[in-house]
């Protein structure tokens, strides 16, 4: 049945083997080139300025300001088209457009829903160039947790050096990162579902986002948090640990939370024995180091405030126990609805069609959910569901297989 199955986007044969979807070598290649390239485009900036700085003053010439824009957001498009036309899925140019246009509108919804409230906005821009110029908070100490996630901020600066307007580099770069969550989403799909099921995995994505995007004032973080952890997804059910590292090492730059795909991927390799533990530890060598790194050199040392700027833990804040220290003026129900919307909602589907589903998608589900649920209770607050779209590729895969492919079972 799945062989008689076309790929809508590519003539790619519907299947639930990696190894039939999987991509050439030179497009392997390209992954490991195009992600140390991704490295040298955040932490360049960062590393090259002396501080103080402040923001970029625009062209004296509108047209050559705009001409530098266009130039910008066509080399964006351009490195959309060639990485995605050199995975096997991105063939056909409809997906690669109907993903941009998904993607401008996530990012066009952020914009009139986040960027364009004053609050937000101000908000925005003084934590921008504080970071970049490493000041101190209101309590003296760096910034906990933003101060050590430059990495989207580096990126964003370079876009500013070339364009010379701090909001379009913004846009640009949540809708750049924003397409590459969607594709890599899709890629995540496909190995165990059809096109059109792969598609539908990112229906619960889009519909969800508003949400994930209220109660929040809009750092730069998630895009490409978001979009890393997908891309490791990818990696761990293909099994590739060298280019995990590296996507690993880059999401502990964006998201220190890309730590817990560590043990996923030992969850989901078990089998291979001693040689995946090995393999494992030095994933988590790289997360380590690459956490150590953004701290150390600023002066950073090892203690509970500097891990999370708060006294203690939030759980007592999260469920309304007690009488917390963290205080926000969101209302405690929403701690609950946030989670029961994003995980909850899908458990029931998961639960009928667990037996059906893939072994590997299982093995992510039990490490991952918990995991995640779990930092986000410890360290942030629940009705943070931004830090629950990581999860939707998996658990929107995991409901489609059960559903779509009720006779079908991969192999671990």
């Amino acid at each position: 049945m799945n062989q008689a199955l076309s790929e809508s986007a590519g003539e790619t044969p519907a299947t639930i083997s990696p190894s039939a979807i999987a991509d050439s070598s030179s497009a392997r290649r390209l992954d490991t080139l195009a992600l140390l390239f991704l490295a040298v485009l955040c932490i360049l900036p960062i590393l090259a300025e002396r501080t103080p700085v402040d923001f970029v003053r625009p062209y004296q010439s509108a047209i050559v300001a705009w001409l530098v824009k266009l130039l910008v957001a066509a080399a964006a498009s351009v490195a959309i088209v060639l990485g995605t036309r050199s995975s096997r899925l991105g063939k056909s140019w409809k997906l690669p457009a109907l993903l941009s246009v998904l993607a401008a509108s996530i990012t066009c919804w952020h914009g009139f829903f986040v960027d364009c409230m004053p609050a937000p906005a101000a908000w925005q821009r003084t934590l921008y160039l504080d970071l970049l110029n490493y000041r101190l908070d209101e309590s003296g100490e760096l910034r906990v947790p933003h101060q050590y996630r430059l990495l989207p901020y580096g990126f964003v600066r370079g876009l500013e050096h070339l364009t010379g307007d701090f909001w379009f580099s913004c846009v640009v770069y949540r809708w750049f990162f924003t397409y590459w969550f969607l594709w890599w989403s899709y890629r995540f799909a496909r190995f165990f579902v059809p096109p059109a099921a792969a598609l539908l995995e990112l229906v619960p994505v889009v519909v969800l986002y508003p949400l994930s995007v209220a109660h929040y004032l809009g750092q730069l973080t998630d895009p490409l948090s978001h979009a890393l952890f997908a891309l490791a997804l990818i990696y761990i059910v293909e099994d590739r640990p060298i280019v995990l590292a590296i996507a690993l090492a880059l999401g502990v730059l964006a998201k220190e939370t890309a730590v817990l795909l560590v043990p996923a991927y030992l969850a989901c390799n078990w089998r291979g024995g001693t040689f995946v533990l090995m393999k494992t530890a030095a994933l988590g060598a790289a997360c380590v180091a690459a956490y150590f790194a953004a701290r150390l050199p600023l002066g950073w040392s090892p203690g509970y405030g500097s891990i999370n700027g708060t006294e203690e833990l939030m759980i007592a804040a999260n469920l309304g126990i007690g009488e917390p220290r963290a205080v926000t003026g969101v209302p405690i129900v929403f701690n609950y609805l946030h989670p029961l919307l994003f995980v909850g909602s899908f458990l029931p589907f998961i639960a009928w069609h667990w037996r059906r589903i893939d072994p590997r998608l299982r093995a992510l589900y039990v490490v991952l959910t918990p995991l995640l649920l779990f930092t986000n209770l410890c360290f942030g607050w629940m009705y943070e569901s931004r830090n629950y779209v990581p999860l939707l590729p998996l658990l929107a895969t995991m409901v489609l297989q059960g559903i779509v492919l009720p006779s079908k079972r991969g192999t671990p």
